[in-house]
């Protein structure tokens, strides 16, 4: 079943496959699951022109809608977040990579095809895990100068998530419910806060239900409770280096 599109709704990690336009020769991006397969993605340009067609990607996507004359006009499109983008390590059967042509139009491409003798593959856990620490923020700074934002990595949450894999890692209970796009709601809490000098790395960041995250913010054990879930996610940790 296609999700009922609502303007303003966010999807996280949707899975993204890189296509021929079907309008132009330009390539394009499109949904390869939880959203109909013709509908528009924005996505960045130069990952579209630099990747092959096939290549997949995960990113959180938000629903959006033009509007012209304060009316809405055309049919509703996804728009990729940038940050959240990450290329999965995947290789399609056959190698078509779009060059661009040298002409006064846009849109024209023309396609190069090379055959492929390895099967396709979906990125392991344990490489994930590793772009995860390489991208890892030791000493987070604010984005901008007089603003309470600090700068995080979106692959660390994604790799909370996926730890967890649908339960809490405080409570050990399954999540509470399933979002729209069919992934378990957990929400991503950092032990040690950014603004006090938390990293925004896998050892301080658990994927904990609303309970738990309402529980170690506001509960008089918060303390005690965010102690016990730092011990927690450490030996997670330790287990998984071995």
């Amino acid at each position: 079943m296609k999700n009922e599109l609502i303007i303003g709704d966010r999807f996280e990690g949707v899975l993204l496959e890189t296509i021929k336009g079907k309008s132009s020769s330009r390539p394009r991006v499109r949904p390869l699951e939880y959203f109909d397969l013709e509908i528009r993605v924005e996505f960045p340009r130069h990952l579209r022109e630099d990747n092959p067609l096939g290549t997949r990607f995960r990113s959180d996507v938000k629903v959006s809608q033009k509007t012209k004359n304060g009316e809405p006009w055309g049919s509703p499109y996804l728009v990729a977040t940038d940050s959240s983008i990450i290329k999965l390590d995947y290789t399609p059967k056959k190698l078509i990579q779009a060059i661009k042509l040298n002409t006064a139009s846009d849109r024209a491409y023309d396609y190069i095809e090379k055959e492929f003798k390895v099967e396709p593959k979906l990125i392991k856990f344990s490489e994930f895990r590793k772009k995860a620490y390489i991208n890892s923020i030791e000493s987070p700074k604010s984005k901008v100068t007089n603003a309470s934002s600090i700068q995080r990595s979106d692959i660390i949450k994604t790799y909370a998530l996926s730890r967890a894999n649908g339960t809490c890692e405080a409570c050990d209970n399954d999540a509470p419910f399933l979002k729209r796009n069919g992934q378990p709601y957990l929400e991503v809490h950092h032990i040690k806060e950014l603004g006090k000098g938390g990293s925004d790395s896998p050892k301080n960041v658990a994927a904990i239900c609303p309970n738990c995250h309402a529980r170690v913010t506001h509960g008089q054990d918060a303390n005690k409770f965010n102690n016990e879930l730092r011990s927690k996610i450490l030996t997670k940790e330790e287990e998984l280096e071995k």
